[in-house]
């Protein structure tokens, strides 16, 4: 799934990728109708890309296996359902969520008539229209213990579905009263819990199963990413500050400021390290349990990096990829692609896949 697993870690321990420098192994033209910008992610021999549809591609040669137009924008996540032979993707788009056939169904093309059938399996919760400041950006659903958990940004909503049909489980809404509140982040989910951040400065913790509310809590800055679950805590990232919550009640164990103006990026955590970007000319190493600062690199713009094997990937404000050692932040490569916007790649088997505008492009070592 997005960000490698439910708890949004960013990290893949048993993958690798280049270390040197980059050149394209494939690149796949994709159909008109694909614009893709959100990381895609890899499941066996097969790398799935969405972008106002779903592209199925080979990870070895970039061949399309398949292909279906639709609303779909976030990246998907996999999860297995008990009426399906084949897995469910959840993707969602702006006003609702999607269980979608991983394996892509079958396309039946006749004189007169073309239709997909099996590949759209449920539309879940689904709004009546876009907010008044237009449509919101999608938030990827993720999976855990065979549940869809789902920020579902016009419905200001956070949820738990059902991977058979789309079922809600439970919902939590944010105040319908309060205009000062916006949509829930995407979900982190760890050892029973499903943590979520929401503007201006709210963090809530809920049962997994229930939805029963554990803890809320209000840090006071009014920019609040994605959250990052751990063994040591709850990462969060506000506009000028890094903390770690304890998941058990929401009490800060430390915060860290910086020097920064963030109002996208999300870290990622390896190795008892946070990984992080300020926004303004520089990406952090930090001590998982401490928050003390380990190293700084030179780095602007807005990211959300990726670790595997030792090395940080990180994307510029979608125009560049960025190697980083994860052990000292020396840089090791850049690559800057022909097309932009370039999505954060994901990391498999020495190479590295994204999302490239009107294409998808697998790197490789160079050689």
């Amino acid at each position: 799934m997005g960000r490698c697993d439910s708890a949004g870690t960013g990290h893949h321990p048993t993958a690798s990728g280049p270390k040197r420098d980059v050149e394209i192994a494939w690149s796949h033209d994709a159909p008109d109708w694909f614009l893709g910008t959100t990381p895609p992610i890899r499941l066996g021999n097969t790398l799935y890309a969405v972008g106002n549809g779903l592209l199925g591609l080979d990870t070895d040669t970039g061949e399309r296996q398949f292909g279906h137009p639709g609303p779909y924008q976030s990246t998907p996540a996999r999860v297995h359902s008990s009426v399906y032979t084949t897995a469910t993707l959840a993707a969602t788009s702006p006003t609702a969520i999607f269980g979608l056939n991983a394996g892509g169904g079958f396309d039946l093309s006749v004189p007169l008539f073309e239709h997909s059938f099996g590949f759209e399996r449920w539309r879940g919760p689904k709004a009546s229209g876009v907010g008044f400041f237009g449509p919101a950006t999608p938030r990827a659903p993720v999976t855990a213990d065979g549940t869809i958990y789902a920020a579902l940004p016009e419905l200001d909503s956070v949820a738990a579905l059902d991977p058979d049909d789309g079922r809600v489980l439970w919902r939590d809404t944010n105040n319908e009263d309060d205009s000062m509140s916006s949509a829930f982040s995407r979900p982190a989910v760890k050892d029973g819990l499903v943590f979520v951040t929401n503007w201006p400065y709210r963090v809530t913790a809920y049962r997994a199963e229930t939805g029963e509310q554990y803890w809320k809590r209000e840090l006071g800055e009014r920019i609040l990413t994605s959250p990052v679950a751990t063994d040591a805590g709850l990462v969060i990232q506000s506009r000028e500050a890094v903390w770690l919550l304890d998941p058990d009640d929401g009490t800060a164990l430390w915060k860290q400021y910086l020097d920064s103006n963030v109002t996208g990026s999300v870290p990622a955590v390896a190795n008892e390290t946070i990984f992080v970007a300020d926004e303004l000319e520089s990406m952090h190493a930090l001590d998982l349990e401490t928050g003390e600062p380990r190293w700084q690199t030179p780095f602007d713009g807005e990211t959300t990096p990726v670790v595997a094997d030792g090395v940080v990937y990180a994307v510029k404000s979608t125009y560049s990829l960025v190697a980083i050692d994860a052990e000292s932040g020396n840089r090791l490569f850049e690559y800057r692609p022909s097309q932009i916007p370039i999505s954060t790649p994901v990391v498999g088997d020495g190479t590295l896949y994204a999302a490239n505008r009107n294409r998808v492009i697998a790197l490789e070592e160079a050689r």
